[in-house]
């Protein structure tokens, strides 16, 4: 009887580990690919940005900023939790950050640095 409860166990133990692993996987899929950003009300005027998500041999999401010339910043820390997701990085010496949630199949809001809001569409990829 003790043998049947351990295998029991076991294989419970080992379908819980196995939806994780999967369900970790899937965390963040939402966002991998190309946003176009707009951030509204800066210093300067509506700020529009490209933003990268990617996931890594490790299956981690990475990503950057890109600027009109092409150049890439990195993120230096990404939060994802579900449909929502933060990207860290330094832009001009500063630390920042943009907060984005789902709110459509490709549309994303939120907030740069928690005081201008953001808006982005996700770019269409060619095929």
């Amino acid at each position: 009887m003790k043998q049947i409860r351990f295998i029991l166990a076991a294989m419970l133990l080992f379908v819980a580990f196995t939806a994780n692993a999967q369900e970790n996987k899937e965390v963040g899929s939402f966002f991998v690919g190309t946003w176009n950003i707009t951030v509204k009300g800066t210093p300067n005027g509506d700020s529009n940005m490209k933003v990268v998500f990617k996931r890594n041999a490790e299956g981690k999401i990475t990503g950057a900023t890109c600027d009109d010339q092409g150049k890439e910043t990195p993120f230096t820390r990404l939060e994802v939790k579900n449909d929502k997701i933060t990207a860290y990085w330094v832009a001009q010496g500063y630390d920042v950050y943009l907060y984005l949630e789902k709110v459509a199949d490709n549309k994303v809001e939120g907030s740069m640095m928690d005081m201008f809001d953001a808006v982005g569409t996700k770019v269409k990829e060619d095929k």
